[in-house]
């Protein structure tokens, strides 16, 4: 089913009972946020904001979160059977990600309902959340698609990055050169010019998990295959730059590459489940315009997972990653992959494959590693055969303790690549996204996939392994079968 726009699948959820509206004043200063995080933590219902401290008067008074904070929620935004599990997802999504669905662009829409320029930007006009007790500030992006262009191809990007209020008209950003916007601002720097971006707030659900995943074709062409429907868009008040059409709010601005321009931000509690970024200068969204919708609605989204903690994203980045992943693995030419999955965190991912000669698992690692999901995933890689169930922890845990010999070469280290600039593990040095554009890894391979350079053992009938001894011979299976009853169970 396509939703046209963010309400419809507000009223959508409102409908089948699994919207909240908090009437009770809340404080945009952390009450927002811990009330989101035991919600979320709990696969709670939605939640719609309506009256919030300071915000009563303001143009924008709303906030919506958690919207695909279950697995059956995310079932129906994407029009597969609510009981659908992670394990046929999967290739679901793999399969649209292959199918893009070209946006088409319009006249006019609800967005420009509303448009104000100059003195008149405010962004304290939004009811922006201090999520977390130690962030740095206000965070207006945390789910938006933050919009920019390729000035050589015209090719857009739709990203989800961060961004803290810093002034009335400018956003402080974590922009790492890695990324799709940062691809991007590269090149307007070498022109020595300023990056136009538009940040888009309320989008239609599908384009945020687009945004937000790291996939190979344009992002609206992505959200309009994970709908069903193009993306309709139009164009910026202040650039050439196409947004959403029925978004509820866009921010128009401009980054420029000079220092003097930045302003601080950070830190923020971040996608490990740990504040990240320290508090610094950083890349600064210099904001000229704002479009909205007639009485609009913010959105936001907590970030951050760890053990009995965790957010809406996490919901449906493990599939989308995965999915992705895989399809990354197939445009390689990689065969006989058989699954791949990525739990709450897309540092350990694992992939299952038929294998079908000697250094197949390396083969995955380096076509995974050298792709642009790499940037934030994959850090630790564990392959194993198809006999092994990727999505059960006890196999993957037998798997390692059984089949993988470090002494044979079973383990890979591959030292000095890029990786996140968030992960705890790094020294704060090797973070810096200013000096780096990203932050370092050191990865793993873990080849659990059984070594064919183990001699073949003749009394076990050839194979490298002995024969599984937990197994029933199918003779006792079946006498077992036709007497179980008789043994009285």
């Amino acid at each position: 089913m396509a939703f046209r726009d963010l309400r419809e699948w507000i009223d959508l959820l409102d409908e089948k009972g699994e919207l909240k509206r908090v009437k009770a004043e809340v404080d945009w200063d952390e009450e927002i946020g811990a009330i989101t995080r035991e919600i979320s933590s709990q696969y709670g219902p939605a939640l719609l904001f309506e009256k919030i401290k300071d915000h009563r008067d303001t143009f924008c008074r709303r906030l919506f979160t958690n919207g695909t904070g279950t697995r059956e929620r995310l079932c129906r935004l994407i029009g597969v059977p609510e009981q659908t599990s992670y394990r046929e997802m999967v290739p679901i999504l793999k399969d649209r990600f292959s199918r893009p669905v070209k946006p088409v662009k319009v006249g006019g829409g609800p967005v420009k309902e509303n448009i104000v320029k100059g003195d008149a930007v405010d962004l304290h006009q939004f009811p922006v959340p201090k999520w977390n007790p130690l962030d740095g500030g206000r965070y207006i992006m945390t789910s938006a698609s933050v919009v920019t262009m390729d000035p050589d191809t015209g090719r857009h990007n739709a990203g989800t990055y961060r961004g803290m209020i810093s002034t009335k008209k400018t956003i402080s950003v974590l922009l790492a050169t890695t990324q799709g916007w940062g691809e991007h601002f590269t090149k307007y720097k070498k022109r020595g010019q300023e990056m136009p971006v538009a940040v888009v707030l309320g989008q239609e659900p599908t384009l945020f998990i687009a945004a937000s995943t790291p996939v190979s074709h344009p992002e609206y062409e992505m959200a309009g295959s994970l709908s069903g429907s193009p993306v309709e868009l139009v164009k910026c008040e202040t650039s050439d730059l196409l947004v959403p059409a029925n978004a509820e709010i866009v921010i128009e601005g401009r980054i420029s590459p000079d220092p003097k321009s930045f302003e601080t931000e950070g830190p923020f509690s971040e996608y490990p489940g740990y504040y990240g970024g320290k508090r610094s200068p950083k890349h600064t969204i210099r904001v000229e315009c704002i479009t909205y919708r007639n009485d609009p609605i913010f959105t936001g989204c907590l970030t951050g997972s760890s053990p009995g903690r965790t957010n809406e994203a996490t919901t449906w980045t493990p599939a989308a990653f995965s999915a992705i992943a895989w399809h990354y693995l197939e445009q390689a030419g990689v065969a006989n992959v058989t699954g791949v999955w990525r739990g709450k965190w897309p540092e350990v991912m694992r992939v299952q494959i038929r294998k079908t000669h000697r250094g197949h698992a390396q083969q995955v690692a380096n076509a995974l590693w050298g792709a642009h999901i790499a940037n934030y995933a994959a850090k630790h890689l564990i392959v194993v055969d198809d006999d092994i169930d990727i999505y059960d922890w006890e196999a993957i845990e037998w798997a390692l303790a059984y089949r993988v010999n470090a002494g044979m070469g079973d383990i890979s280290f591959f030292p000095g690549t890029s990786g996140s600039m968030l992960d705890p593990s790094i020294p704060i040095g090797e973070r810096d996204s200013v000096k780096y554009g990203h932050g370092k890894w050191t990865r793993v391979l873990i080849d659990a996939t059984i070594n064919w350079e183990l001699e073949q053992q003749e009394h076990y009938g050839g194979g490298r392994y002995p024969p599984l001894g937990t197994s029933i011979s199918p003779k006792m299976a079946e006498t077992l079968k036709s007497r179980w009853k008789e043994y009285g169970f």
